[in-house]
């Protein structure tokens, strides 16, 4: 026994020979770059956007205040292929309990992503229907006017998320698409007034008894120009056998262009409902066989005529819109109030990229223009932001 054991003295391990000991740190010396790149490719990202809206209908002076939406990104690469996406959003600032017109919490993306090469990636969770612009690119910064256009939420039912996986790539240089199968709409929630826009279940116990396929295609030619084309078809029956199938399809192209200070942009949307009459008398409502919705806008940054050498930017706006929830019928005459046309114009300032200062001015017409559907306008000024 070692003396000093008995003396309750610690007692030192012998050191190993040295080249032992060499070789020991020269494997820790190669392991620790291998370490910190696994370290380096995994990553959690922050971010999110917002907006402040003040609407004032018809020139009143009795305008309301409302912090629209606030919403957080929250993201995490775990490597170069692998990664999850998330959208948490929170309208008009509160939710209050058995308030029916109080705010709404809720998942507007929740996928993981995992891209196999720069032709084929996989997605699966709550993912967005790549139908329209604004479906996909709803953030303030990102758009003209306060509100977002009314085609993309009568028609194209903006923000629409579903429940399922999809594919997506680089086909070429400037060629990508979109593809996936998602949980189908549920008709019992359609209406004369908002189409298909209370048929979307949002991945909240979703039926699955109806499945739909949706999916995009977008070019862009030159940086200037980008063009889309996207579609969405299902069923929305969800196991009620009385109404047939209740497909729903839906056809959509949009585009942009920017050449120097002058950026236009335009999206048209048609859909189709079968057993459109069959929904009807389960349902008690007036639904349309058929829908159709189409926007032009225009707009011009003045700013460099008067400070050439500015990053910011001050725009001119018009758009034009129209969209009709009732285009053709069956057992009824087509409602002429939910046959609308939307005339915008305003201002929108960014002091930066992804920060906004709004003004328009809203001129809402319908075919009706009688009683509590008279046309009418409103005012609205709003702030937005988008970081990540």
């Amino acid at each position: 026994m070692n003396p000093n054991q008995r003396k309750g003295i610690p007692v030192q391990t012998p050191r190993p020979p040295f080249p032992i000991r060499q070789s020991l740190l020269l494997c820790a010396t190669l392991l620790l770059p291998c370490t910190a790149a696994t370290q380096e490719r995994e990553s959690t990202t922050l971010g999110g956007y917002g907006e402040l809206h003040y609407n004032e209908p018809d020139g009143s002076g009795k305008g309301m205040l409302d912090f629209h939406r606030f919403v957080l990104y929250l993201s995490h690469r775990f490597n170069d292929r692998l990664s999850f996406f998330s959208e948490l959003e929170l309208e008009h600032t509160r939710i209050e309990a058995g308030d029916p017109d109080g705010g709404e919490l809720g998942i507007e993306q929740a996928y993981l992503d995992y891209r196999i090469a720069p032709p084929l990636g996989v997605r699966a969770g709550i993912l967005l229907v790549p139908v329209g612009l604004i479906n996909l690119y709803h953030e303030p910064p990102f758009f003209n006017g306060v509100e977002r256009p009314n085609v993309d939420r009568s028609i194209i039912p903006t923000t629409w998320r579903e429940a399922g996986v999809g594919l997506y790539g680089d086909i070429t240089e400037g060629v990508t698409y979109q593809a996936a199968l998602v949980a189908g709409l549920d008709a019992s929630g359609f209406s004369a007034q908002n189409g298909i826009r209370g048929g979307r279940q949002s991945g909240f116990e979703s039926s699955v008894e109806d499945i739909a396929f949706t999916g995009r295609l977008d070019v862009a030619p030159t940086d200037q120009v980008q063009l889309g084309a996207s579609f969405f078809t299902g069923g929305s029956a969800q196991g009620m056998d009385s109404i047939g199938s209740a497909r729903v399809t839906i056809l959509s192209a949009d585009g942009r262009v920017a050449v120097d200070r002058l950026a236009v942009r335009g999206v048209a949307a048609y859909g189709a409902i079968a057993d459109a009459d069959a929904i009807n008398r389960a349902f008690g409502g007036n639904v349309a066989d058929s829908f159709l919705g189409y926007y032009l806008e225009a707009g011009y940054d003045v700013l460099p005529l008067l400070a050439p050498e500015t990053e910011q930017s001050l725009s001119v706006f018009a758009r034009y819109e129209r969209y009709d929830t009732q285009l053709s019928t069956t057992g009824f005459d087509p409602l002429e109030q939910y046959r609308r046309t939307d005339i915008v114009v305003g201002l929108t300032y960014k002091p930066v990229y992804n920060a906004v200062v709004k003004f328009d001015y809203t001129f809402l017409r319908n075919d009706l223009d009688a009683g509590v559907y008279a046309n009418t306008s409103q005012l609205n000024l709003g702030i937005g932001y988008v970081f990540n």
